[in-house]
């Protein structure tokens, strides 16, 4: 049986990729966790934060936290940010600056030094961290 869900789940994965869909997965033991439509949002105060779409794979209740950096044109680092939310097992969750996360907070943060979206040309995420809560 164990056999069959992580086959289904491996081909899923495949399907997702092959669809184009943009996503990463990052996992620790037993966790999961799927990443996709990742995009910058405007926040108040004419900020910018990363929002997206998270989804627990695994049977165990995650928390996750991801790190972001912001590129200006010329590729240098200009700003990080970091998204921080908890997902119940097999479950979504959209993160955004909006969307409150189990500690009460933003699930994801401005990027620092008070960047915009407008003066951010790319961003990239660099670290994903999955723990069982």
């Amino acid at each position: 049986m164990r056999q069959r869900i992580h086959r289904g789940l491996l081909v899923a994965l495949i399907a997702g990729v092959m669809a184009g869909c943009g996503g990463a997965t990052s996992s620790s033991g037993a966790s999961e966790v799927t990443l996709t439509g990742e995009r910058l949002e405007t926040i108040p105060g004419n900020l910018c934060a990363v929002k997206g779409h998270a989804t627990n794979v695994g049977n165990l209740t995650i928390d996750v936290t991801i790190a972001y950096e912001a590129k200006d044109a010329a590729g240098a680092t200009i700003g990080t940010s970091t998204a921080s939310f908890r997902i119940a097992a097999f479950s979504n969750f959209d993160f955004s600056n909006s969307t409150l996360n189990n500690r009460g907070q933003p699930s994801s943060g401005p990027f620092s030094n008070g960047l915009a979206c407008s003066g951010i040309s790319d961003f990239k995420r660099v670290d994903v961290d999955v723990t069982d809560a």
